[in-house]
């Protein structure tokens, strides 16, 4: 292995590192590995030795699972342990596959590749459960993690076929699955999807198309995905956010789907691949807990090796159970370096640097909560088989954004079809996010809801914020607010759902004809009406 690169190549130096079992058994088992440079030169083997133990996975999954629910003088002495160690075991898998002297060509070639600021691919490719689970993320040289410095990290199963390269080109089509089911932990839907509609909205009008697959059933999802692709209009993206979990007496992965009952439906890694299999979706997004997760079984009952065996191109997933604030943080500087153009690999990078950056994880919900620092940014992993794929050329115009991460985005124009409600409160709307939820899971089913309750409860508040939520969502086209507290009256209703629709123009057309109009065009659009102080046209209150 001699390849010499040249500063003027503008293509990433790839470089492979195929891991089988030894045939001579032994306990634990010893790993045979191969280097094989992008021009096709392959090392001699050479033994490689996972070195993270089952005691070490122990304190890794008690570190970014358990630490930061209890928080104390005990529990912060154990966590610096395990940090120091985590820098410990990036080192010693550093070494573990670079310590030979092909190794170290390799090495060098990474380090010429920085200097020149020519993008890495290293790519492990094994099948073997202890191969795919150790960090490998973590390796670090003397000067810091590799994955910080153009190094995109990811797995490959071995004897994986390169997916059939679709024709990726805009509009860029993404299905996503909130699931939600009522007898698993709540999580306020709203926590990663509007980073990521904001990452969206940088790209020009008409060039992302979301669809949500409501209800987040996996009926639902073949049925959206299906009709898809009839109409020879494929999804490039589809993104799960929600629970998984790992069933270690099965050695099975799963996903938490809802079913008819809104309660959990585990979907294993098996039974969506299978799903999958037929319907050649580039990217899988799987915003859920150990869904990377490896177990001694084989390796193609977790989620995401599950997945890209069933030829999916590229599976982003999680080793551990993930804070939900580093959730948000990954999904927003990833959906945001994807539509500039980078691969998935490369907005997948730039989303652990991200939440290395910030690192602090809030302890308790509210206003300027506690928080811990927690070094959990190489918990999202990439399973990737073929190329490391962009989803959007280069020569896309990008819509204006400010400096830093928290700048306003192009929004989409849904504040203005917010017709007549009262202004956002001062420190934004805050809590009632299982409220909202269910707001919504009723309209899926009835065309009008009552929402009741003592005056000064926050009813207007919550109306507001459920309008505003589902037109940035796009389930409705407009969203009009008629308060009966100073007028009670039909003829209000009907001016200011006919102005909030037609314009000024409405109030030109015959008195006889507004409301027979208003009634033909709420009919016959997707419109929010929001009737507030209703119960003032009652007798008692006039």
């Amino acid at each position: 292995m001699t390849q010499q690169l040249s500063p003027s190549q503008e293509s990433p130096y790839q470089v492979r590192l195929v891991i089988r079992r030894a045939e001579i058994a032994e306990a634990p088992p010893s790993y045979q590995a191969q280097w094989a440079e992008g021009d096709g030169q392959i090392s001699q083997p050479f033994t490689l030795k996972p070195p993270l133990t089952t005691e070490d996975a122990v304190d890794l999954k008690w570190y970014l699972e358990e630490y930061a629910e209890f928080v104390g003088a005990g529990t912060k002495v154990r966590a610096v342990e395990v940090e120091q160690k985590i820098s410990e075991w990036g080192r010693a898998l550093f070494d573990a596959i670079f310590h030979t002297v092909e190794g170290n060509n390799v090495y060098r070639n990474i380090l010429q590749a920085e200097e020149w600021g020519r993008p890495v691919l290293l790519t492990i490719g094994t099948t073997e459960p202890d191969v795919l689970g150790q960090p490998w993320e973590l390796m670090r040289d003397r000067q810091g993690p590799l994955a910080f410095r153009g190094v995109s990290i990811r797995r490959q199963l071995t004897g994986s076929k390169p997916t059939r390269v679709l024709e990726l080109r805009l509009p860029v089509r993404l299905l996503l699955i909130v699931s939600r089911p009522t007898d698993t932990d709540f999580i306020d839907p709203r926590t990663s999807v509007r980073p990521l509609l904001d990452g969206l909205d940088l790209l020009p009008k008409g060039s992302v198309e979301i669809e949500f697959c409501e209800p987040p059933t996996l009926g639902e999802l073949e049925e959206r995905i299906s009709k898809a692709r009839r109409a020879r209009r494929p999804f490039h993206i589809v993104h799960f956010d929600g629970h998984g979990t790992y069933l270690s007496r099965l050695g099975v992965g799963a996903l938490c789907f809802e079913n008819k009952d809104r309660r959990v439906d585990y979907v294993t890694g098996e039974r969506l691949g299978d799903l999958m299999a037929r319907l050649e979706v580039p990217v899988a997004i799987l915003e859920a807990c150990r869904t990377a997760e490896v177990s001694d079984k084989p390796v193609f009952g977790s989620v995401a090796p599950a997945l890209l065996n069933s030829g999916v191109g590229s599976v982003v997933a999680f080793s551990h159970a993930v804070h939900i604030e580093a959730a948000k943080l990954l999904v927003e500087r990833f959906y945001r370096r994807l539509v500039e153009g980078m691969t998935v690999g490369q907005a997948l990078a730039e989303g652990r640097t991200r939440l290395r950056a910030v690192p602090g994880r809030w302890l308790t919900l509210g206003p300027n909560p506690p928080t811990v620092d927690l070094q959990d940014w190489f918990v999202p992993q990439l399973y990737q088989v073929g190329q490391d794929l962009g989803l959007i050329g280069g020569d896309v115009e990008l819509g204006p954004v400010g400096e830093g991460e928290t700048a306003p985005v192009l929004v989409r124009g849904w504040v203005e079809r917010l017709r007549g409600f009262p202004p956002e409160p001062n420190y934004r709307f805050h809590g009632r996010a299982k409220e909202l939820l269910e707001l919504g899971r009723i309209f899926q089913e009835h065309n009008a809801v009552v929402v009741s309750g003592m005056g000064g409860m926050g009813k207007t508040a919550l109306s507001r914020e459920a309008a505003a939520w589902w037109l940035r969502l796009g389930r409705f086209e407009q969203a009009v607010f008629c308060s009966f507290e100073q007028v009670q009256s039909v003829e209000r209703a009907v001016q200011v759902l006919g102005q909030a629709i037609e314009g000024l123009d409405f109030a030109r057309r015959p008195a006889e004809d507004q409301r027979a109009t208003a009634v033909e065009m709420f009919r016959g659009r997707r419109v929010l009406l929001v009737w507030d102080n209703f119960e003032s046209t009652l007798a008692k209150f006039q």
